[in-house]
């Protein structure tokens, strides 16, 4: 659970990071922005759950 949390705590900083470069340097595809919001929301939830796993296992 601690490698799945690492991952998805990545995963959520990159897909911020790019959200935040579409808002401010340049604009994205309509895809692109869709795709994003995908992989954010997953990354989301799997942190929340890897997370609240590890704590309760502590």
């Amino acid at each position: 659970m601690k490698k799945l949390r690492t991952v998805s705590a990545a995963a959520l900083g990159l897909s911020v990071i790019l959200w935040t470069a579409g808002r401010i340097f340049f604009t994205l595809p309509d895809w692109a922005v869709r795709a994003n919001g995908a992989v954010m929301l997953t990354a989301m939830a799997l942190l929340a759950f890897s997370s609240v796993r590890v704590l309760k296992n502590s």
